[in-house]
This record gives structure tokens, sequence and C-alpha cells, in this order.
């Protein structure tokens, strides 16, 4: 563990434990360490670290980089985090502020924004990102057509990236100790080896199509007729000429999707945003 009573520490900065900001810090210097030594830093890297909590990241980090920034949400954390020399602290919501350029990123992740922040850096850039995951939510991120957790996030994190799970982590190494354990996923962004026409249009088919993830494609977008403003007899004739519209999107791969996706934008077919 880390030597410091976790406990006494928040005490001193006045701080309780915030459920609804993902606060259970990690606690565990050995899985510290090995968190770390995933990343593989080199020195003078940019690295980044998403809610660096009491620092048990964070010092290992600057060990390794001259080139950290860390953004917290708390304004009592960050303080603490400008003490530490070396380190560039954001005070702000991740999903808000400028990121720099980045090279690896390194975090414990607050567990409510695991979605959103992923798809936020992949839209950032990066070369590699080793993250801390609540485990259903890993797994979910790393899974693949056909398998139980396969959804909307494995097919949106999953066609530009090599996602795979580490390490699983037990709710011991943190406090207050969570509910559930966690896992460790390494994220490497790479470029798809395949044609999306819009990605913002395959990202909204493929929120329509897992919004109905068991049902057969034909009759997802039949479902959705309503909120797509289409009649019935217009959602059966779009429905007809769809690529793999027989199948159920759980079964579909990204790269399947995609085809779903161009066809539509090549027909015209827009989705209202959600």
């Amino acid at each position: 563990m880390t030597g410091k009573d976790p406990a006494s520490e928040l005490k001193k900065l006045g701080i309780r434990p915030s459920k609804s900001m993902g606060q259970n810090f990690l606690v565990d210097g050995g899985i510290a360490d090995w968190i770390v030594a995933q990343a593989e830093i080199r020195p003078h890297e940019s690295v980044l670290e998403i809610g660096p909590g009491l620092g048990i990241l964070t010092r290992r980090l600057a060990n390794l980089t001259d080139n950290l920034t860390v953004v917290e949400l708390d304004r009592r954390l960050a303080d603490k985090m400008n003490a530490m020399p070396g380190v560039h602290v954001i005070q702000g919501d991740i999903l808000e502020v400028t990121l720099p350029e980045l090279d690896k990123v390194v975090s414990n992740l607050p567990y409510q924004i695991s979605s959103p922040v992923t798809l936020r850096l992949l839209e950032h850039g990066f070369s590699r990102a080793v993250l801390m995951f609540q485990k259903e939510f890993a797994e979910h991120l790393v899974a693949g057509p056909g398998e139980p957790a396969y959804s909307r996030i494995s097919v949106m994190v999953g066609y530009r990236a090599e996602t795979r799970i580490l390490k699983h982590v037990g709710k011991g190494s943190f406090y207050p100790v969570p509910k559930v354990d966690s896992a460790v996923v390494s994220i490497i962004p790479r470029k798809p080896d395949f044609t999306i026409l819009d990605e913002n249009h395959f990202s909204e088919t493929v929120r329509i199509l897992f919004s109905h993830k068991n049902r057969k494609v034909r009759n997802g977008i039949m479902s959705e007729h309503a909120a797509l403003r289409l009649d019935k007899t217009q959602a059966r004739e779009i429905g007809d000429i769809l690529p793999h519209n027989d199948k159920r999107p759980i079964t579909l791969s990204p790269a399947q999707l995609a085809e779903i996706s161009n066809v539509l934008v090549e027909k015209g077919m827009t989705f209202p945003r959600s």
C-alpha cells in the first residue's frame, strides 16, 4: 500500500470522498508501480493523468518525464498537485479543458465518465494509454462481435484502437473500497482498415442499431421509424436495402456496421442527433 493513511490525508484536505465524482483512490503502491511500467514512458514524453487523486501515480510518472500534465476537477486535490515539482496542473473537467499534445495517458479514471473520456482521448490523439476502469466497463471495451459484453462502446473504441485487458485489480486496492473490481486496459490507437464515409453518421448508426442490439438490423430500423422521422413504409424500404439486414447488431463487426452506415449516407439518409 502507499505507506500513508489515505483517510488522514483526505481529512487534512477537508475532503470526504464523493461518489458522484468517482473518488475511489488507488492506494496500492505495487499496483501503481505496475501500471506506470506498462506505459513504457521515455524521458520528455508528454504524459497525461486524469483524476490524480492523492498522487500515487503522479509521483511515479513525474520521476519518468519532465512533461507531465494532470487534470483534476476537485480544486483541493488540484492545489495538492500544484505543490509537486515538474507537474503541470489543469483544474477543471476533463471533458471541457484544452489538452496538450500527448504521447501517453496513464490514469485511474473516475468510473462515471469512462466512456466519454475514452472517446475524447481517441479523438484528441495519443500513442498509448494505460487506464484503470471498472471491470465490467473494461470487458465491454475489449469485447468483439458475438461476445456477451459486445456493445456500442466496443464498436466506437474498437474500430480505431487495439484494446487489451492487462490486469484485474481487486477492490481492496482502493479507498474507499468500491463495490466492484477494476481492470487495467491498454489502448493503442490505429487507423481503421475500412472506409467510413461520415464519422458522425457512423456513430449515430451504431447508436440506433445498438438500441435494439438483439433484433435484426431491419427490425431495429423499423422500431426507430418515428425517431428517424420516417413512416413505416419508408423505414421498411430502407431496412430492405441495407447490407446484413437479417443479422443482429451484436454479431456485426465495426467494418460491417460501417457498410450499413455508408449505404445510408449514399442514400441521403440522416439521423437526428441524440
